[in-house]
């Protein structure tokens, strides 16, 4: 194989193909990208046997062909090439770079591997994608991956479940304490599919390669996920199911309400997290009409304790949270002010932006 390129170009499309091949193992050919050069196109692709990527870009096709690098390597070599049209010439397991028309001499070899040994990427048929907007679900996205569990034994829920319900989209996650759900409409028009759980690592990616703005292209099957935004493409393996019916543990006609500062509630409870108890970090919520008392205390460094107004209709309870996941869900909640949700000082509380958005966190105390 044989081609020129500008070295802007394919940079860019190795730096994102280098977050999906494998960087485990260099000597495994997971750890290289595939170069394919037809016509006036470069099709680029990277897998690490989970989730793929696939680009196309043009080039000048001098001789067609194909082979494989590895992926990190490559990268560095081009970031550290001139900004300027490239040469690439594959011959005897050898890629050699150069400058195509430079007067500054550079010559560098990169060993190759058989494109025939590399591993199949799967594709989809094109009539199943649908449109959507990257921005709205990018959001989604953001405001559910924090909350999914971490405990691969649960393997269900370390992904975010994505269904369509009537003519909402919905995304949830768990982690067994703590609930993330978001629901949107969609002016484009959405074919029925079946619910699936999201890699959290897929979500992150499609991030990674999107631009925020415009449509992009979703797909799934029964046992993948596809994306494209412009002229790449991402594919990820499903985690198998089924995903726990999460409805059950959403309260409803909770009595109490609190309403308060978002940035007053996130200072507070980032000052006093410091004074919890490296296992447990528990911090403790006094909340009555007078206003909401965060506090903390750890034997060996001392304790705090911080009084916020708030607007609330109900008796005094006091609470404790572990406060690794209660900051992170107040720090998604966005706006001015939150909105908690309550019955009893032991049972499930919903926290929300006020006023209430398409989305909610469900939180349990902690027992004892």
């Amino acid at each position: 194989m044989k081609f020129i390129c500008p070295c802007s170009t394919i940079k860019e499309e190795i730096e994102y193909a280098c977050n999906f091949s494998s960087q485990k193992n260099s000597l495994s050919i997971s750890s290289n990208v595939l170069l394919e050069n037809h016509g006036d196109t470069l099709t680029i692709k990277a897998t690490d046997s989970k989730i793929s990527f696939t680009s196309s870009i043009p080039i000048t096709t001098i001789v067609p062909g194909s082979t494989t690098v590895f992926c990190d390597k490559l990268l560095a070599v081009l970031k550290n090439m001139p900004d300027e049209d490239l040469e690439f010439n594959e011959d005897n397991n050898k890629l050699t770079i150069k400058p195509s028309n430079s007067k500054i001499n550079i010559n560098t070899n990169l060993k190759t591997m058989d494109a025939s040994k590399y591993p199949d990427i799967i594709s989809c048929d094109s009539s199943l994608f649908f449109s959507l907007p990257q921005k709205e679900f990018l959001d989604m996205a953001d405001k559910t991956t924090f909350a999914v569990s971490e405990e691969t034994s649960r393997f269900f829920l370390t992904g975010v479940n994505f269904e369509k319900k009537d003519a909402k989209v919905i995304m949830v996650a768990t982690d067994g304490r703590r609930l993330a759900y978001i629901e949107n409409t969609f002016e484009q028009e959405l074919p029925d599919f079946s619910s699936a759980i999201l890699p959290v690592k897929f979500l992150q990616l499609l991030k990674l390669i999107s631009s925020g703005e415009g449509l992009f292209s979703l797909a799934i099957t029964q046992s993948h996920v596809f994306a494209t935004v412009q002229n790449r493409t991402i594919s990820s393996t499903l985690i198998a199911g089924p995903y726990p019916n999460y409805s059950r543990v959403i309260p409803t006609n909770l009595e109490y309400e609190c309403k308060i500062g978002v940035d007053d509630m996130e200072k507070a409870i980032s000052l006093t997290s410091i004074f919890t108890e490296s296992k447990s970090r528990k911090i403790f919520v006094d909340l009555n009409v007078e206003g909401i008392m965060i506090s903390g205390e750890n034997n060996d460094f001392g304790d705090s304790k911080q009084i916020i107004s708030c607007e609330y209709n109900g008796p005094s309870f006091k609470v404790s949270f572990n406060s690794s996941l209660l900051l992170p869900t107040i720090k998604k909640i966005g706006g001015e002010f939150l909105k908690i949700k309550l019955s009893t000082f032991n049972g499930p509380m919903i926290f929300s932006p006020e006023p209430e958005k398409n989305y909610f966190f469900v939180l349990m105390p902690m027992q004892g």
